[in-house]
């Protein structure tokens, strides 16, 4: 009885499913080779135009806008040569940069970015932080201008000239005051 009972109920199942995957296919197969055939033989529709009405007049052409002037080129601003990439276009946004060197998660020197970051914000310079553990970012320092240690903060001016070097921890206040000297 038990064997009937899974007879009576899984063949149903199985021909409705089977029933249900044919149909699919049949109306894929259909559908595809119809609108192949369909898309080949429908013809544009002609552009309608409404028609004018007596009384009413044609719309005033609207102005035409004036040609845009081109804005004026920031001026290109000649660095000294060798400078890292990303101190170069550090001074190319403005004309004083802070770089700060710091070792990741230590605390320390997470600190003194930030006072360093907010140093640069109040004396209008544009920030830099530079991973000492990361051979590319602190490579081009240390060659050029024997950086080795973290904290340390370094003041440019354009052209790429080191304005002061604060090594240890700087607070916000010396970092703006420094910016602001090496503005003038």
């Amino acid at each position: 009885m038990n064997n009937q009972l899974r007879l009576n109920v899984i063949l149903p199942v199985v021909l409705l499913a089977t029933a249900g995957a044919a149909l699919s296919l049949f109306m894929l197969s259909r559908g595809a080779g119809a609108s192949t055939t369909a898309a080949d033989s429908v013809a544009p529709l002609p552009r309608m135009v409404a028609p004018k009405t007596p009384g009413r007049t044609a719309r005033p052409a609207k102005p035409s806008k004036p040609e845009a002037t081109p804005k004026p080129a920031r001026p290109t601003v000649k660095l000294n040569a060798g400078l890292p990439t990303a101190l170069a276009r550090a001074l190319t946004a403005r004309p004083v940069a802070v770089v700060a060197f710091v070792t990741p998660d230590a605390r320390l020197d997470e600190m003194a970015a930030k006072e360093a970051a907010a140093g640069a914000r109040a004396g209008g310079a544009s920030f830099l932080t530079v991973d000492v553990s990361r051979e590319r970012q602190a490579r081009p320092f240390a060659v050029k201008l024997g950086v080795l240690e973290a904290p340390t903060v370094l003041v440019f001016k354009r052209p790429g000239d080191l304005f002061v070097r604060l090594d240890g921890f700087t607070d916000l206040d010396v970092v703006a005051q420094a910016a602001e000297n090496a503005k003038s």
